[in-house]
């Protein structure tokens, strides 16, 4: 199902894998949907390496005859989204002020249509925040992005239906999360 990018960076360096492979819409216009791959250090793979794979995957005729990887392949699922959940955990926050306002404050979130929905509502509601009122319009991951023109944070319109929710805070992640 559908995992965030963080949780691939996070699942690779923690199951020790050589490499992970994002199947994603990203933020991008839905004519570029496609594909990221990570290293075994977690990050995007840089240029030169990067170049190698498509290079080899020009190559290909016939996707039923691709060598075999060794160790084979892993999809991660609920047992990494608890590991990563716990990982969330950790990063510093002022835990006073969510204790102090966690109950009262009321946030609005959209995942604009992608891939972090669920576990960032799980995310928001472990950290102490108990009034999320997810935008159901964009919740559930759609590569055509019916409602925005560009499914990026960084852009106003994106807040639109948000805004009719009526939150103190409105919070929006990209696709990719």
């Amino acid at each position: 199902g559908p995992h965030p990018t963080p949780e691939l960076s996070f699942a690779v360096m923690h199951l020790h894998t050589y490499a992970g492979i994002m199947i994603t819409a990203s933020h991008n216009s839905k004519e570029y949907n496609g594909y990221k791959l990570y290293g075994e250090d977690g990050g995007q793979l840089p240029p030169k390496p990067a170049d190698e794979i498509v290079r080899e995957r020009q190559e290909v005729t016939d996707i039923f005859h691709i060598k075999k990887v060794a160790g084979g392949i892993k999809k991660i699922g609920s047992e990494i989204d608890k590991e990563y959940l716990n990982q969330v955990k950790t990063i510093p926050i002022n835990r006073d002020l969510i204790k102090k306002w966690g109950d009262k404050l009321t946030i609005s979130f959209t995942p604009l249509y992608g891939a972090g929905g669920d576990l960032g509502s799980k995310a928001l509601k472990e950290a102490g925040f108990n009034k999320i009122l997810t935008v159901k319009e964009q919740f559930k991951p759609d590569g055509t992005f019916p409602t925005v023109k560009y499914p990026n944070p960084e852009f106003h319109e994106v807040f639109k239906i948000s805004e009719s929710y009526g939150a103190d805070v409105e919070l929006a992640v990209d696709p990719d999360s």
